[in-house]
């Protein structure tokens, strides 16, 4: 069921204001188990001041409609609609009601495929009717600049995904899903096309070095035949694919903790939440190159190593795990923030008053960009 929750009010009642300004709800949608939800519902964790309302989209979607406070929204149209389309006409009911915000994930891009311009379509839609937009990275801006055709003026803020360091797991290794007595090779999240199982493989048939392929999560919906398929495709190498199902959070810490070498190889991402899981839990993990984990490293060239030859990459790690592990030396708070950090970020963003706030210097310290000075001055440069 969802449910809304907020603050009890201090010395009279609640009115949804602290200090004269509307309180910013909260909206945590999607299932239980989506990244997108997870990510909203830490955030809000440490936003105790502020109203929340949970449940899938059918279950949260009445009580969205029945206030006019602002509200703000961690979106992809997977968990919004059928569709694109149909995702961004329920934003766009919601902001006809009270002032949305969004934190926008899955920007679309090319690699959609069919998809692609339907997508972009509905993301634009959904910034149209936002009052504050917030990726999560540089190629995320870039994207939505270059495809979403963005309104005149429209602000959006670079805000990273946090990353917290993972405690010390006490979870029983017979719990993480696969032998820990042969290398692994592992892979973190949901299994579907494209996310990286296949890629290590290929990369795995020149290599001569025992090593499994492990996959750390389950099928998403209706790609529960990749499994078999990633099995054989093993098999065939003399190599076993295993699938340890859904981990609660202390079980993945201590599975990414047991990993031989941990992978990030998917054939298109926009803000990765698996890279930051790996460094979480102390990891360093081997990443294909991409302008997001170029990004990253920019930040933190301490937690991830980029590779443009993932056999080779693959076949050095295995021969040397430790180059996979994070040094404690090396860790840096100010290059990764905490989700305490982000949500503060995050607030400080949703608290700013009126729906025309000029840009602020986004936590990686790169200035906050509008489509219209973009476009100004890729006009400058472009012959």
């Amino acid at each position: 069921m969802s449910r809304e929750t907020a603050p009890s009010a201090a010395g009279g009642e609640w009115s949804g204001n602290v200090s004269g300004v509307k309180v910013t709800t909260h909206a945590i949608v999607g299932p239980l188990q989506h990244g997108v939800r997870m990510h909203a519902s830490a955030l809000a964790d440490h936003t105790p001041q502020a109203a929340r309302i949970e449940g899938d989209i059918s279950e949260a979607l009445p009580q969205l409609l029945a206030d006019h406070g602002p509200v703000h929204v961690h979106f992809t149209d997977r968990i919004f609609g059928r569709d694109a389309s149909e995702a961004a006409g329920v934003i766009e009911r919601i902001a006809a009601r009270r002032p949305v915000s969004v934190t926008l994930h899955d920007i679309p891009q090319p690699s959609n495929g069919h998809a692609f311009a339907a997508r972009c379509a509905g993301y634009a839609r959904v910034v149209a009717a936002a009052r504050t937009v917030i990726v999560s990275s540089e190629y995320e801006r870039d994207l939505l600049l270059r495809h979403a055709g963005l309104p005149p003026r429209t602000l959006v803020h670079v805000d990273p995904l946090p990353i917290d360091r993972a405690p010390a797991s006490t979870a029983n290794l017979d719990s993480v899903g696969f032998p820990t007595t042969t290398p692994t090779v592992g892979l973190l999240g949901f299994i579907y096309p494209g996310k990286g199982h296949q890629q290590v493989l290929a990369a795995l048939a020149s290599n001569s070095q025992a090593a499994d392929v492990a996959a750390l999560g389950r099928p998403s919906d209706g790609h529960q035949d990749l499994v078999a398929q990633f099995e054989r495709l093993a098999r065939a190498l003399g190599r076993a694919f295993h699938v340890t199902g859904f981990l609660s959070e202390e079980q993945l810490t201590a599975a990414a903790r047991a990993v031989t070498v941990p992978v990030v190889a998917p054939e298109h991402v926009s803000a990765s939440g698996s890279v930051g899981r790996w460094i979480a839990s102390g990891r360093r993990p081997i990443v294909t190159r991409h302008p997001f984990f170029e990004e990253l490293r920019e930040r933190a060239p301490w937690a991830l190593t980029i590779t443009d030859d993932l056999a080779s990459a693959l076949n050095a790690a295995l021969e040397n795990p430790a180059s996979t592990w994070i040094d404690e030396r090396d860790w840096n708070d100010t290059d990764v923030p905490s989700t305490a950090r982000a949500a503060q970020i995050q607030w400080s963003r949703l608290s700013s008053p009126g729906p025309d706030r000029k840009a602020k210097e986004p936590t990686n310290g790169r200035p906050t960009i509008s489509a219209d000075s973009r476009a100004s001055a890729e006009s400058q440069v472009t012959p």
